[in-house]
């Protein structure tokens, strides 16, 4: 059977505006750092199951239509679209679309989104199926049931809509084990739009042995790590590829490459003994970084990789369930710094979780810019978000906070009631949390000029709704009318207190806070602070001069 399989981006109106404007990618999904290796995985393994795949990739194009695929969309027997919980809402587009010209044609749903909210999506709006958590095993087995007519019940892992509008939900398969994880197809990435993604994508291991209060993955307390050997044969498959990226790195889409780090050394050594030289992006727990042979090992083919430090304060890291301490978080940025690659690293920290109050962020400002000023990490400063699939999330669901039909629509990032929801902060502490990151990001670049080695962003939400000109402005609203109401004779200029009668300040001398509005950005090879050039000199060895 013929397969259309879709990726939509993360998106919103062009310049915030609700259901106005030209719908644009954001996020992360604005610079493209690599394909979105589910899709691609899904298309190769259903290649291999015999079926013809066309591979939609909305992320490259930057849309949210499928006018360039609509030949392929009037005779496809089934369309297969992911989605993330930011991603749903152009998801919720394409849908539409589809149902426009296609009412005929069954579509199913995957990702993360989907398979946490199964049952309101496929009561809510007119797709099909959802197949929930690992798809290499029920997608082909969905395509095999409809096309030889055998009937769902066997499809693992599905959940269906009948004809009554009852949903049905079939058992879950087995989680796959890491040697089955490495037998499937590696994406095949000749079909990637040259020129568009910065590097390609590959997977080492699924899951997470943790659980952050925070934290949204899929698998966690869970987790499977392909042999070193194998992962490294996947890895030397997609390299031929790389030259249709920018900048020829390889992400490793690991919830976290270390988990194991005696498994990490072992795949930086397979990949020295066989000579490839890969630039690699990955993401490490500092607890990894600490054991000894791992760091050396692997710096010579890191490009850029990211440590969730999340708290600067013991305390916080104890809520978060992170299974870490502020001194394993200093003693890992000192080992990188001895051996040259502390900037590299993004130390990534949360700002406004649930429990805390402007002390506590100052807290992890102060311990963020320490490591920054002692070891030269790069920090990065991310507000909390109320994602679903979190534990805090759920607890917050469970008290009416938020549910699932709040990330139906687009503007997740300027949604002012999800922001507040989830961080405690007056709009005045977050205005002045903005101007002391501002200060601080102002003397980093003091020391390393031209590069942003502390990356923050001021909430879209508060920066909307709560400028500092209508904070600035006490006596309006209920004090107003009751200035009014109680005025006992004609006002003159006398009886005004001095501010009222004192001018305006100029334009450009109220300060209107932070210039950066909206998402921070993780440090990747070929942002606008740190261009790289693409050529053949542009390698691990260059990094290390």
């Amino acid at each position: 059977m013929k397969v259309l399989l879709v990726e939509p981006p993360i998106m919103d109106y062009r310049g915030g505006g609700r259901r106005t404007g030209e719908l644009r990618s954001i996020a992360m999904d604005a610079v493209r750092e690599c394909p979105p290796y589910g899709i691609y995985l899904l298309a190769s393994v259903l290649r291999a199951a015999g079926h013809e795949v066309v591979l939609a990739d909305l992320i490259a194009a930057a849309d949210h239509r499928l006018t360039a695929w609509a030949a392929d969309l009037e005779n496809c027997d089934l369309v297969g679209i992911g989605a993330t919980s930011m991603s749903w809402p152009t998801a919720r587009v394409v849908i539409q679309e589809i149902r426009r010209d296609r009412p005929d044609v069954p579509i199913v749903l995957g990702g993360i989104h989907p398979t946490m909210f199964d049952e309101y999506i496929l009561g809510a709006f007119p797709v099909d199926y959802v197949i929930r958590g690992e798809a290499e095993t029920g997608l082909p087995a969905l395509c095999a049931a409809i096309s030889e007519g055998t009937g769902l019940d066997g499809v693992p892992n599905l959940s269906r809509r009948e004809a009554d509008g009852t949903i049905r939900r079939n058992a879950l398969a087995p989680k796959m084990e890491a040697e089955r994880l490495a037998e499937f197809p590696v994406p095949d990435y000749a079909e990637v739009p040259a020129g568009v993604y910065k590097g390609l994508a590959i997977e080492s291991s699924r899951g997470c042995a943790f659980d952050c209060s925070f934290c949204s993955t899929t698998y966690r307390r869970t987790w499977r790590g392909l042999r070193p050997e194998a992962f490294v044969d996947r890895l030397e498959a997609v390299l031929p590829h790389l030259d249709r990226t920018l900048y020829r790195t390889v992400h490793i889409i690991d919830d976290e490459f270390s988990m194991n780090p005696r498994r990490a050394t072992a795949i930086a050594e397979a990949i020295a003994r066989r000579g490839l030289s890969p630039l690699l992006v990955y993401d490490s727990r500092a607890t990894d970084l600490l054991y000894e042979p791992y760091v050396p090992a692997i710096a010579p083919f890191t490009c850029q990789f990211l440590i969730g430090a999340e708290c600067g304060y013991d305390e916080g890291l104890k809520l978060v369930g992170k299974g870490t301490t502020c001194d394993i978080l200093e003693r890992a940025a000192r080992r990188l710094q001895e051996f040259g690659i502390s900037d590299r690293a993004d130390f990534s920290f949360i700002l406004g979780l649930p429990w805390e109050t402007k002390a506590e962020v100052e807290k992890t400002i102060r311990f963020a810019v320490r490591l920054h000023a002692l070891y030269g990490v790069r920090i990065l400063l991310q507000w909390y978000c109320q994602i679903p699939g979190s534990r805090l999330w759920q607890a917050d669901r469970a008290r009416g906070v938020v549910n699932e039909t709040m990330y139906d629509e687009f503007g997740f990032f300027r949604d002012l009631y999800l922001f507040r929801s989830g961080v405690r902060l007056t709009p005045e502490e977050i205005w002045e949390i903005g101007d002391l990151v501002e200060q601080l990001k102002a003397v980093a670049l003091i020391r390393t000029p031209g590069r942003r080695m502390i990356e923050f962003a001021f909430p879209q939400a508060i920066h909307d709704f709560y400028p500092r000109t209508v904070l600035r402005r006490p006596g309006t609203g209920l004090r107003g009318l009751r200035e009014v109401a109680r005025a006992p004779k004609p006002l003159r200029a006398s009886d005004l207190p001095p501010e009222a009668t004192a001018p305006a300040p100029a334009p450009d001398a109220e300060r209107t806070g932070p210039v950066h509005v909206g998402i921070p950005q993780r440090h990747f090879i070929g942002t606008d602070d740190d261009p790289v050039p693409a050529g053949s000199d542009w390698g691990p060895d260059s990094l290390m001069r």
